[in-house]
């Protein structure tokens, strides 16, 4: 009796799930998204100035009189040293590995014109180490505006391949969105525009 019971569960099962089971056609919908930058941090380092004398070296500049002047050239250029935050750990990495005195500096700021005029200022024992730039996140609402568009751009790629295959497009069945509000920028810089892509699959007819 067990076995009939199980039998005829298994009848109603099997065209239920074939019901179920439809043709899909899966494609990544794509759109472009402008990506702009949102802050910079510029790390510098100022060390003492060392000249070759004999078989070694020996001091030119301290490192006290690498900074005055320094912060000297930063006045002139409209610039205000006292926003410079220390960065200790950067510094004992350098003095480590140099061997000589050093102390390094970061700002953080938003102003591009104000880190374009730190890069180009020259001063004995200083040096530019690093500049990162930070991007803006996106809002949720940008995001679903992307990924409406690429969603969009999904459809119309998919009815073009279903054409070739004197099929239809039907109904959405899933989609996949992995963007996340945060942007990210190359090692050379940010890249004005970017791509923005949604996997979708929707029904074949």
């Amino acid at each position: 009796m067990k076995k009939i019971i199980y039998l005829m569960l298994l009848l109603i099962t099997v065209p239920s799930m074939a019901q179920n089971s439809k043709n899909t056609i899966t494609v990544i919908g794509e759109t472009e998204k402008h990506v702009t930058d949102d802050s910079y941090t510029i790390l510098i380092a100022l060390q003492q100035v060392m000249v070759y004398e004999g078989q070694g070296e020996v001091e030119a500049t301290s490192l006290d009189v690498v900074r005055e002047n320094y912060i000297k050239k930063t006045e002139e250029a409209g610039i205000d040293f006292n926003k410079f935050k220390k960065n200790t750990h950067y510094e004992f990495a350098m003095s480590y590995s140099q061997n000589r005195e050093t102390a390094c500096y970061y700002l953080k700021t938003s102003d591009e014109a104000e880190v374009r005029k730190i890069v180009k200022l020259k001063s004995a024992g200083m040096s530019v180490v690093n500049v990162d730039v930070e991007t803006k996140d996106l809002t949720s609402q940008e995001l679903v505006a992307l990924s409406t568009k690429a969603i969009a751009n999904a459809k119309e790629k998919a009815e073009a391949m279903a054409k070739q295959l004197n099929k239809k497009v039907g109904e959405i069945v899933s989609i996949n969105d992995t963007n996340s509000s945060e942007q990210y920028v190359q090692s050379y810089g940010t890249l004005p525009t970017q791509i923005h892509s949604v996997s979708v699959s929707f029904e074949l007819l």
